[in-house]
């Protein structure tokens, strides 16, 4: 695999770490909340800084600053600071490299310019907007009647154009005509205004749209994403998404309920008087957006946070599948929901469909977390349409990490987060990079023209990130799930470009650990090898890995042009059982495959037969009290033992047992039995049929006390009454 190298900046610091890792300068005290370059490679940041760090006191300040390229040298430095705290949230540059932010101010002083559409705080409290020349000096700043500055967007006339929220009696004039959305008294109030270039007037406002992001298209529409209190945003027809629930996100109790907030983007016309389109992008959940940008023909990319299971996904998107259990989180604390897990979706220009979307997250929450999970911060793409996303990793299965030794990978801890991460994303959202982690949780991301990025939090990185070899995923075989980390016996599908020639590894005798010119080995012990093709192979997992902790997986395949020579690194689980599913499983929404006769059931369609032999579904349900054989894989080591590669001549019960739970009761452990005729590794488990239709949480367990969850969030069994 060709591998980059991953060379960190520290801006912060003042040593040298390793070989590509160097320090440059010191700015103390600081936290950078967002970043973008120039043509010329120049890095501008902003953010705010503590002047006295030894007084508890002290009040944080608001900067911009440009660094050289290398960051080695401070171009320039302005604060923007009055007697209270002050903290700039987001960047913009214009076509001069004129610097635009926004932010928030409690300062009654805050220093505005004369002229400036605003020069004194209606509260504490307030959004602010500033523009800086080249230099970095202040052009104009002004107060905003607004609560927060969240993002800002610049035209090629200099006008900026900000969101954020707005809280009731602050003294947001509307433009008269302006579209309306979601307004509320109860709750903050989103807002988007477009400031004059001189900074002294407001050339639009409007209310109820956005909150969060903001980005313009080439012909000035204005798109706006916020996450709000559902459903109160309009809707617009034919949107992708017309209405959300409302529910609670944290149970608090005594101190009250939290509600979940709903990602919404809306798009907006040049003179704000006519919306295009507007439409939610959730999950049950809800789902916070922190990027958002806008490719040549008006598709939106949108990246943030969700809680959902069911946030919307499409089929050949990197990842389908939400990782952490929702159902044992739930039950876990009571109106609380899921732990979180990242998203990238790409939407159409009209807002009624998804081109694609995935989740991007580990099962930190499995590992034993509580209600811990992955985020994503910021997003950015480059001139090639990569999606670059930065965020905070608490998965040690967190996709990508096959270049991380497993005892650097995250550790899931109790509600604290792990380390930073940064990735990057093909255009089509099929296919990721290796995963570059950092020691820092990065709240800004932009590219460079050579295709690494830089990444500012409280330091500043520089990210080469490896090309994706030909080896482009490595997938369990059950359910296509991306994985970082194998289990002895695990059936694994490698899928690439220009693997090998394309053939069926005979079985008569057990399968074979070199075929077609393809041989792959795990720590050494070779895997037995069960189909190759130019886009894909097929191979089990030896048995002897078994106690490891960490497996190197090399790949080399000698019968194509260029030959394959691939290394990866594996962390290895005792068992990672998941369940075979039908095609398609995997729609719009794990949680919403399958829609029988009016009802929506949320849940996997496993391949899955009734008693006389025919596929399981909603038009051939199993009559109740009769059994229904599922499919599993990734049991790991089983008593009695299995032999690497060997073929299973008869049915024979083995342990693990697997334990199923349906609506969080458990019922008695299940046999657990081999199938005849293919490889010893692949399980088959007999369900009983209900008299309707259940959704089914499977469990395994090992007989040593540990149990482990079959992924994914349950699978549907199809049911009637018996006759």
């Amino acid at each position: 695999m060709r591998r980059g190298s991953f060379s960190l900046l520290f801006i912060f610091a003042s040593h040298v770490f390793a070989t590509g890792v160097q320090s440059l300068t010191t700015l103390p005290n600081a936290l950078a909340n967002a970043v973008q370059l120039d043509a010329s490679g120049n890095i501008y940041v902003a953010g705010f800084f503590i002047a006295n760090p030894q007084d508890p006191n002290a009040p944080a300040h608001a900067f911009a600053a440009k660094l050289s390229p290398d960051a080695s040298q401070i171009i320039w430095w302005t604060q923007l600071a009055g007697s209270k705290d002050d903290r700039a949230t987001a960047l913009a540059l214009g076509a001069d490299n004129s610097v635009y932010i926004t932010g928030t101010t409690n300062s009654p002083d805050f220093p505005t310019t004369p002229g400036a559409m605003q020069t004194s705080p209606i509260a504490v409290g307030s959004a602010f907007a500033a523009k800086l020349n080249p230099n970095g000096a202040v052009v104009y700043s002004t107060y905003i009647a607004a609560s927060t500055g969240q993002s800002i967007a610049v035209d090629a006339a200099g006008h900026a154009f900000i969101t954020g929220s707005q809280g009731a009696n602050l003294g947001f004039q509307p433009t008269p005509g302006a579209v309306v959305g979601a307004t509320s008294t109860q709750f903050n109030t989103a807002y988007i205004i477009e400031l004059d270039p001189t900074g002294s007037s407001a050339v639009l406002a409007i209310q109820g749209f956005g909150g969060n992001q903001i980005a313009l298209d080439e012909q000035g529409n204005i798109y706006a994403v916020g996450a709000f209190i559902g459903p109160l945003a309009p809707t617009t027809p034919g949107a992708f998404q017309s209405t959300v629930p409302r529910l609670v996100c944290i149970g608090a109790g005594f101190f009250g309920d939290f509600y979940c907030t709903y990602q919404h983007i809306a798009k907006i016309d040049p003179t704000g008087t006519k919306l295009i389109f507007a439409t939610y992008l959730s999950g049950m959940w809800g789902a916070n957006p922190s990027g958002l940008a806008v490719d040549g023909s008006g598709n939106a990319i949108v990246a943030g946070t969700t809680s959902s299971p069911d946030y919307p996904t499409t089929p050949g998107a990197y990842q389908v599948e939400y990782f952490p259990d929702p159902a044992q989180e739930i039950a876990a604390l009571d109106f609380s929901a899921p732990p979180s897990t990242g998203y990238i979706t790409k939407l159409n220009a009209s807002g009624t469909g998804v081109i694609w979307s995935t989740f991007f997250g580990g099962s930190a929450a499995q590992a034993g977390s509580f209600l811990t999970g992955d985020s994503i911060s910021a997003m950015a793409v480059d001139a090639s349409g990569n999606i670059l996303i930065a965020g905070m990793a608490s998965s040690s299965d967190l996709p990508g990490l096959w270049n991380t030794p497993v005892a650097s990978r995250p550790a899931a801890s109790n509600g604290v987060g792990g380390p930073g991460f940064i990735a990057r994303l093909s255009p089509d959202g099929t296919t990721l990079s290796p995963t570059q982690l950092v020691n820092d949780f990065e709240r800004g991301i932009a590219t460079r023209a050579d295709g690494s990025a830089i990444a500012v939090g409280s330091q500043v990185f520089q990210a080469r990130l490896s090309s994706v070899g030909r080896v482009a995923t490595i997938c369990d075989n059950a359910d296509e799930a991306k994985i970082v980390s194998v289990a002895p016996g695990q059936l694994v599908t490698l899928f690439g470009t220009n693997l090998a020639p394309e053939g069926s590894a005979p079985s008569a005798n057990g399968y074979p650990t070199s075929f077609n010119g393809v041989t792959v080995t795990f720590n050494g012990v070779a895997a037995p090898i069960l189909y190759t093709s130019g886009i894909q192979i097929n191979l089990q997992v030896p048995y002897e890995i078994a106690g490891q902790t960490q497996v190197t997986m090399q790949v080399s395949s000698q019968f194509v042009t260029p030959a394959v020579s691939e290394s990866y690194i594996l962390a290895v689980a005792n068992r990672q059982p998941s369940v075979f599913v039908q095609p398609g499983s995997f729609g719009q929404a794990i949680w919403d495959v399958a829609n029988c006769n009016g009802q929506t059931i949320a849940g996997m369609q496993p391949v899955a037969f009734n008693a006389d032999g025919s596929l399981n579904s909603c038009a051939n349900p199993a009559a109740a009290g009769s059994t229904v054989t599922i499919f599993l894989n990734g049991l790991g080591v089983s008593s009695p033992a299995e032999p690497t590669g060997a073929i299973s001549s008869s049915v024979m019960a083995i342990n693990p047992a697997v334990m199923p739970v349906v609506t969080g009761i458990l019922a008695s452990a299940l046999p657990t039995q081999t199938l005849p005729g293919s490889i010893a590794s692949l399980a088959q488990v007999q369900v009983q049929a209900g008299s309707s239709t259940a959704v089914v949480n499977l469990e395994v367990a090992d007989g040593s006390g540990s149990t482990f969850l079959v992924r994914g969030p349950g699978i549907v069994i199809w049911g009637k009454p018996a006759n």
